[in-house]
């Protein structure tokens, strides 16, 4: 499983790199925001033919689906959590100056605007 997220997070990734290779090439063909914007319409197309093509293989099997499915998915929820929980924590020993300031201004920001509040309460309690 941990081999599979490394793998997804290299292709994200590389996906990333080329993204930004094809809109370089296209700024020297168009201007700067046309580059941007045909490189982003381009990858919006391909998502969506993606998204079809996975919505029909989708379809067409039938799978039996297991009772523990929610289990499943909530300890690999769980997993993904504990990883990012760990990068964090490292990053933020490392940069511990930075990392404070960052906590400092976020934390005035959620105290002065009453509807930053709510909204982060909100996403807390779905």
């Amino acid at each position: 499983m941990a081999l599979a997220l490394i793998a997804l997070v290299a292709v994200l990734i590389a996906v990333a790199f080329f993204a930004y290779a094809f809109f370089l090439w296209l700024a020297g063909v168009l201007t700067p925001p046309l580059a941007a914007a045909a490189c982003g319409l381009i990858l919006v197309i391909i998502a969506v033919i993606l998204a079809l093509v996975s919505r029909g293989t989708i379809r067409s099997r039938k799978r039996n689906f297991r009772s523990d499915v929610a289990g499943e998915a909530a300890e690999n929820a769980a997993l993904l959590g504990s990883l990012l929980g760990r990068k964090a924590h490292s990053f933020a020993k490392s940069n511990s100056t930075s990392s404070l300031l960052a906590a400092l201004i976020a934390g005035f920001a959620v105290g002065l605007s009453p509807k930053l509040r709510a909204m982060l309460l909100s996403l807390l309690k779905i």
